[in-house]
């Protein structure tokens, strides 16, 4: 069983790499390499620099036919095109599109967010749950997902949507969507304060990256043409959070607060219920346990880089 996965080398890719060879799945990374790192990319899998919207896409698929695809990659550096209201993706999907078209596989997965919910007293979401996105990048996400549900229908692509909460863990960058936790960690050593927005009484649902990685392969064999939700059902207010790590880290960073965002939604978390019911998935990391690990990584990291040893982090088994 052979799975392609676009924006294999990034954060969230490459969990799903690793936890696809796990399974005993022949692996093939499609990544451009802007953010993705080629440490994160295990040596088992079949690695291709390239941008999904290029030419190069095709003789990729040409030459590895892959059975399933599971679509990670997107374009991080997109903010003003996404602030006008355009959606610097959307080129790279239609090319993967019109290739598991032309070369067709079993099964497309995307990976969207719950963004696209928007602000709700809903608590916690559905996935019936109507869609309204505040920022830039949610409504590229629903954009996203609805071109896929158009060639599903036109072309009879296999497709299953997956809706991630905030995901968290080890080889997240501090900076995007969704890497608060990232972004807190990185002060512990650079000096900065964290910066919260308002007063941090909006709450989030962190879901962690192995278990997001393990949602990405169960759906791969059932749910064609759903969506499903992939968090814990569970929210934290951000200044609790922090007041949490700064426990853990055993120091005190007081937050550098800025005015609230129109897309800091006040409270959401979504509801796992349906991936549970219908393909058995739920959350296996509860928070501490996932900040205890990351933790862990993060200290390690930055003993390895203070004393200039050259070493890979310890490896973390799927969950």
């Amino acid at each position: 069983m052979k799975l392609l996965i676009t924006g294999g080398a990034g954060f969230i890719g490459s969990h799903t790499a690793d936890f696809a060879l796990s399974m005993g799945m022949e692996v093939v990374v499609v990544d451009s390499f802007r953010s993705g790192k080629e440490e994160f990319v295990d040596p088992k899998c079949i690695v291709y620099k390239a941008d999904i919207a290029g030419k190069e896409l095709r003789d990729i698929f040409e030459s590895e036919r892959p059975d399933y695809c599971i679509h990670l990659a997107e374009q991080t550096d997109g903010d003003e095109l996404l602030a006008r209201g355009l959606n610097p993706n959307l080129g790279g999907l239609i090319h993967l599109l019109d290739m598991c078209r032309e070369f067709p596989v079993k099964k497309l997965v995307y990976g969207s967010s719950a963004n696209v919910y928007g602000a709700t007293e809903l608590i916690p979401v559905n996935e019936s749950f109507r869609c309204a996105p505040l920022s830039g990048s949610a409504r590229a996400k629903l954009t996203s997902e609805e071109y896929i549900k158009q060639y599903g229908a036109l072309y009879g692509i296999p497709f299953t949507i997956l809706r991630y909460a905030n995901v968290y863990g080890f080889r997240q960058n501090s900076f995007g969507d969704g890497s608060v936790i990232s972004e807190i960690m990185e002060t512990y050593t650079n000096g900065e304060r964290p910066v919260i927005y308002g007063k941090g009484m909006q709450a989030r649902d962190f879901v962690y990256v192995t278990d997001v990685a393990a949602a990405n392969i169960q759906a791969l064999s059932i749910g064609g043409g759903q969506t499903y939700n992939i968090g814990t059902g569970r929210s934290i207010r951000v200044i609790d959070l922090l007041n949490m790590m700064n426990e853990m880290m055993e120091q005190k960073k007081t937050p550098a607060y800025m005015p609230s965002r129109p897309e800091d939604h006040i409270h959401y978390c979504i509801s796992y219920r349906k991936a549970e019911e219908e393909f058995g998935w739920r959350p296996k990391i509860h928070l501490k346990e996932g900040l205890t690990q990351l933790l862990g990584d993060f200290i390690y990291r930055r003993f390895m880089d203070n004393h200039k040893l050259p070493s890979a982090p310890p490896k973390q088994d799927a969950v």
